[in-house]
């Protein structure tokens, strides 16, 4: 049976004054599940970047202080998960990068968040509507795109993170993030332009010239003197910076099978996977200087002459490690950093006034070796797209859109300079049988605009839509869609960067400037006909590469 209770008037204001007490009580306690640390910094070991501590101090009493409190521990935790796995579960640079591209970007759009709201912020209150706002902060932020992508993605990783640790457990995280909020990104950002002849030449001069002056001493190596052989292997292999201030004194192993040559081992963290480069090796280490700047000499040389440091150092394995110059780690063991080497760079760049074509000082960076390296790969290679895809350690679908990238003339070439005097001898049979071309008709195929001039026939087929000697007739019609066709059933063994430089602005010129000219009806038939049973000559692209 349900018993009924009942207060009389003084138990009823008894407990009333309780309840008043307890809400009052309520309102004073801070609900937030987790409080200031007494150390606010989170100590980094070296790692390839500059940065050794993240202070989380200044963002706290900003109104999100249980956020801040959640991102700091789980910040140290994945610090010590990093050195607790030698780096397997995360880089200390991809956990750097959530704090410098992360949680600095992210805190001031809590401050925002929290003074328009007036109301202490917690990580419950971090939803799909929240970041939502969030992308909109960063969209509206004068930077570019690339940037804009990667705060986000520092700040996710990091929030990500923060529910793997059970610090933000009220959350569904399949719906709070939007799938794909900065689409196209890769396509937005520039990569980086190899060499050209000339560049890469004065750069290799003015390494010759280093290592000849590093070669002639025995005194241990400076942090220049290591950016001179970071620059050195990175022209040899190239390899991406990353793997490359990571080298450890022993990645230089014997050759299995040749005496002259040394396997380079090194991890790409992206890829989760050991790669190894073979390099060649010179009987003498004078030759490195003058003659071939040998990346395994480079790497035996560094470990011989800074074997004294490196005991020093925390890490006695690290390859890239340098007595400190100045400031307080002057006297010290320091591990080679991705600032210092650029800041390294720029004083080589200075010093032997290195420049590009146009006589601009020269920006130069280690991608842009390797995207010089992959580029000759692909040139030699004759562009097969597997050959310089396996040098890289990447996919077809990757050199295509960042590393291959067609000879800076190439834009100039294939400017349209025809003359499609279509007109006048549409039909005709003036052009002599000796002078048509895989493509089209010539005004002279020996002694014509682009022709050698020595009585041999010109050779230069796709130069026919840059040659003043271009002719175009009813004849040549189906020989011209026979290439037409080729041009758009290869794209893909083509090479899609190769293609757009070369056929994109060939194909566009048939159809918007040679077509109109044609009667409907014919260049209807000869395109079906092209199509379906095309010459010889233009069963595939095998001789456009050969002209090209």
């Amino acid at each position: 049976m349900k018993k009924d209770f009942t207060l009389d008037g003084d138990d009823f204001e008894v407990k009333a004054a309780e309840e008043a007490a307890n809400n009052a009580k309520a309102e004073t306690i801070e609900p937030s599940p987790l409080c200031k640390s007494e150390n606010t910094v989170v100590a980094i070991p070296e790692n390839t970047t500059g940065m050794r501590n993240a202070d989380f101090g200044p963002f706290y009493g900003q109104g999100f202080d249980d956020i801040t409190a959640a991102c700091q521990r789980t910040f140290k935790k994945l610090v010590a998960e990093s050195i607790k796995t030698n780096g397997k579960s995360l880089s200390l640079t991809t956990i750097v990068g959530y704090w410098k591209s992360g949680f600095r970007y992210f805190a001031p759009f809590l401050s925002l968040l929290h003074a328009a709201s007036d109301e202490r912020l917690t990580m419950a209150d971090l939803n799909a509507e929240t970041i939502k706002r969030f992308i909109q902060h960063l969209r509206n932020e004068p930077i570019e795109y690339g940037s804009q992508k990667n705060r986000f993605d520092g700040a996710k990783s990091l929030l990500r993170a923060c529910h793997r640790f059970g610090l933000w457990p009220e959350v569904d995280m399949k719906t709070v993030w939007p799938a794909n909020p900065f689409p196209n990104s890769n396509k937005r950002v520039k990569s980086q332009k190899a060499l050209s002849k000339n560049e890469k030449r004065f750069l290799i001069k003015a390494l010759r010239i280093e290592m000849e002056r590093i070669v002639a001493h025995s005194e241990p190596l400076t942090g220049y003197d290591l950016t001179v052989g970071v620059l050195s292997i990175a022209l040899s292999t190239g390899m991406n910076l990353t793997p490359i201030l990571e080298l450890t004194t022993d990645c230089v192993q014997p050759h299995p099978l040749k005496s002259n040559l040394r396997l380079l081992v090194s991890f790409k963290r992206r890829g989760n996977a050991t790669h190894v480069v073979a390099l060649r090796k010179s009987e003498e280490v004078s030759e490195m200087a003058s003659i071939h700047l040998y990346a395994a000499d480079a790497i035996d040389l560094i470990v011989a002459r800074n074997a004294a440091i490196r005991a020093d150092c925390g890490d006695s394995s690290r390859l890239l490690v340098y007595e400190g110059a100045s400031g307080k780690y002057k006297g010290k063991p320091c591990r080679l950093a991705a600032g210092q080497l650029h800041y390294t760079i720029k004083s080589l760049v200075d010093q032997h006034q290195l420049q590009t074509d146009d006589c601009k000082p020269l920006a130069l960076n280690v991608s842009r070796l390797r995207q010089t390296l992959l580029n000759r790969v692909w040139e030699m290679s004759g562009q097969d797209p597997l050959v310089a895809a396996k040098t890289g350690r990447h996919t077809v679908q990757t050199g295509n859109a960042h590393y291959w990238e067609a000879p800076p003339e190439a834009e100039t070439n294939m400017r349209f300079l025809g003359e499609a005097r279509v007109d006048e001898l549409l039909g005709a049979s003036s052009v002599n049988a000796s002078d048509r071309t895989p493509v089209s008709s010539c005004k002279n195929v020996r002694y014509g605009h682009r022709a050698p001039k020595n009585g041999e026939p010109c050779q230069d087929y796709l130069g026919c839509f840059r040659c003043k000697s271009f002719v175009v007739t009813g004849d040549d019609l189906y020989r011209l869609f026979s290439f037409y066709w080729a041009a758009l059933r290869n794209y893909d063994t083509f090479g899609g960067k190769r293609w757009t430089k070369y056929l994109k602005q060939v194909v566009r010129l048939i159809d918007e400037e040679i077509v109109p000219r044609f009667d409907a009806t014919v260049v209807a038939d000869q395109r079906e006909k092209a199509k379906h049973h095309p010459h010889p000559f233009w069963q595939d692209l095998s001789m456009a590469r050969m002209a090209i």
